[in-house]
């Protein structure tokens, strides 16, 4: 089994980080387009194809007793933890590596607080308007920590990792 999830994680957590390098080595995050969109997709698309690969090469398996949701869980996650971690690899490679492309990105979105604030806040004073755009650039900064990165994607691999499971292994307990 830890054979499978290692070549399914690395295989698919490859493809899932390609679209993370998609995204932003070829600045697609500057517009807000359905194709700027689509890295973002095709990183869960991508993921959950390979956890529903591997539940049903894991079912598929000719042992003595068929897997059980326990195991099947438990090979979902490990899978979801590796491509995770690869995703996060890309990510720090951007950050450290990538300075110009990261740079520019973190501007864009420095540049824009300014504006959201004191569109969203006309009403409270100048004095008021700059703390709120520091306390939200404060937050940018921290969201866009490695860190945060790493707990965001983890999540969302795992997330999507028991969704796929439960569903294959439900509809593979009907067939049956």
């Amino acid at each position: 089994m830890i054979k499978k999830v290692s070549i399914y994680g690395l295989a698919f957590g490859s493809l899932s980080a390609s679209m993370l390098l998609i995204m932003y080595l070829n600045k697609l995050y500057l517009k807000h387009t359905l194709v700027s969109a689509l890295p973002v997709i095709g990183n869960l698309v991508i993921f959950g194809v390979g956890v529903y690969f591997l539940i049903k090469s894991l079912m598929n398996e000719k042992t003595e007793k068929p897997i059980t949701l326990g195991k099947a869980l438990f090979a979902s996650l490990l899978m979801a933890l590796l491509t995770a971690m690869i995703n996060i690899a890309a990510y720090q490679h951007i950050v450290k590596n990538e300075k110009v492309i990261f740079g520019e990105y973190k501007n864009m979105q420095m540049q824009s607080i300014p504006v959201r604030v004191k569109a969203q806040f006309p009403e409270i004073s100048v004095a008021e308007q700059q703390k709120k755009i520091t306390e939200y650039q404060k937050n940018f900064e921290d969201n866009l920590s490695v860190e945060s990165f790493s707990m965001v994607e983890i999540q969302m691999f795992f997330s999507v990792a028991l969704v796929v499971t439960l569903l294959v292994y439900i509809a593979n307990q009907k067939k049956q």
